[in-house]
């Protein structure tokens, strides 16, 4: 598949289903056996329907990658430079998805505050590579927190330091 069929768009009221499900499809897969049972039930609360919309109400930058009407990917920032989730289903991962969310989010968050000079995620351990090919590096170890495991990543994203290549992510 071709990016061109895929159209990135704001979030919609509305959609917080289709989102759920993509998430924990996505997570089930390949995030949800390095975590402990603790940390998958923290998870599966804090990506219910209803726990989306509520983040959306109250100014989180949410994008969501289409394809015809099915929601393939998804991207959600907080304080306008920290990731919260990127996920994108796996028939359409390599194919630039999570890449081309983070920089649309990254344009808009820089509209909301001109002065951002870093971006910060707390990476699960799958996603750590997908993170590094984005341009994040680490800036601690792997911690744990309510049984999620994550490493603490940042990326300098003024103009020269932000990754642009064309490789797949």
């Amino acid at each position: 598949m071709i990016m061109n069929s895929i159209q990135i768009d704001k979030y919609q009221k509305g959609d917080e289903t289709k989102i759920y499900q993509l998430i924990k499809k996505v997570y089930d897969e390949f995030v949800a056996s390095d975590y402990t049972s603790e940390g998958n039930i923290f998870f599966y609360n804090w990506i219910q329907p209803a726990e989306t919309a509520k983040r959306q109400s109250e100014g989180r930058i949410m994008l969501v990658a289409k394809s015809k009407k099915n929601i393939v990917g998804v991207i959600e920032i907080r304080d306008y430079n920290r990731i919260s989730l990127l996920f994108v289903d796996k028939e359409y991962q390599g194919q630039s998805i999570a890449k081309n969310l983070f920089h649309k989010s990254l344009e808009s968050c820089i509209q909301k505050d001109s002065t951002i000079t870093k971006f910060y995620v707390n990476a699960s351990p799958f996603s750590i590579p997908i993170y590094k090919k984005l341009g994040f590096i680490e800036v601690n170890s792997l911690q744990e927190n309510n049984g999620i495991k994550y490493l603490p990543m940042e990326i300098d994203i003024s103009p020269k330091k932000i990754n642009r290549n064309t490789e797949n992510i």
